[in-house]
């Protein structure tokens, strides 16, 4: 396969979980801003449907960027200059998947009203890491392949 296939390839793939990662960051978001209202275990409930999906969402995401022939391999063995962004987003994985695994639990206890406020703190810091490792993503998948691919979100 020449290279022009390969990368569009690699972007095709690339663009598509990005593309799934964003979509579960907003339902997280949603689900987050919605009020508790006089029903806060409700709340929680529904949030944690929300959490649950992003919880996979990431899982597939690190399953895709970290498997053998992945996006971070494929970097690594053709833009040996971009090694160290790559290993920079593997390393934030399990912050991000250990912040998403603590939101899901903090949800499963919310009670009250501030427990609410509780989850909602945890959401707004794990939101803000996973739109900042997507952030950084767009910057690697760039310097890789000089594509925006943030213009089509």
């Amino acid at each position: 396969m020449d290279v022009q296939e390969r990368n569009r390839q690699a972007l095709a793939a690339v663009q598509e979980r990005r593309d799934d990662y964003y979509e579960a960051i907003l339902d997280l978001e949603k689900a987050m801003a919605r009020a508790a209202g006089d029903d806060p275990a409700g709340w929680a409930a529904a949030a944690s449907m929300a959490a649950i999906e992003t919880r996979g969402v990431l899982r597939h995401h690190i399953t895709d960027t970290e498997a053998p022939g992945s996006f971070y391999e494929d970097i690594v063995e053709n833009y040996p200059n971009l090694g160290h962004a790559a290993a920079k987003l593997r390393a934030e994985h399990r912050p991000l998947r250990d912040g998403v695994d603590a939101l899901v639990e903090t949800l499963s206890t919310v009670h009250d009203d501030a427990g609410v406020d509780a989850a909602r703190a945890k959401a707004l810091d794990v939101l803000r890491a996973l739109l900042a490792h997507r952030h950084r993503g767009a910057e690697l998948v760039y310097d890789a392949y000089n594509v925006d691919v943030a213009t089509g979100d």
